[in-house]
């Protein structure tokens, strides 16, 4: 419930751009289906939406653009797709492998707790934020 009244505070005023943080955090499946389907909208209308969050699949459902932060420099941005196929982990390719492989380094550990993914776009793209130090 407190996920849901957070959203609702953030687009009363029908702002340009809303910055929501783990908007999907502790709700059941269909509350976060709803309000990922609320988000879709609010960017299909027009507003720019910063989204953070750690569960990749929401990334690749509202997504437009998605730039991956790793020790604090942008290593790559594009759509989920674009991140998908540059993925060079095997026959399965998804944004978690994408993200996985961007976010190791070349002795094959993975990156500082404070590393993260984050994603900018321009105006009227739907944008997301994946942290990675939870």
């Amino acid at each position: 419930m407190r996920q849901k009244t957070a959203y609702i505070q953030a687009v009363l005023h029908e702002p340009s751009v809303v910055f929501l943080d783990e908007p999907t955090s502790g709700l059941d499946p269909r509350a976060a289906r709803t309000l990922r389907e609320m988000i879709t909208e609010l960017a299909d209308a027009g507003t720019t939406v910063f989204l953070s969050t750690h569960i990749l699949p929401v990334v690749e459902k509202v997504a437009d653009t998605v730039g991956i932060l790793y020790d604090g420099e942008l290593v790559t941005e594009g759509s989920p797709a674009d991140l998908e196929r540059r993925a060079e982990t095997g026959e399965t390719r998804s944004l978690e492998d994408a993200f996985l492989e961007l976010t190791t380094d070349e002795h094959g550990t993975v990156g500082e707790a404070d590393s993260e993914a984050s994603a900018v776009g321009t105006a009227n793209q739907r944008v997301v934020e994946e942290n990675t130090d939870g």
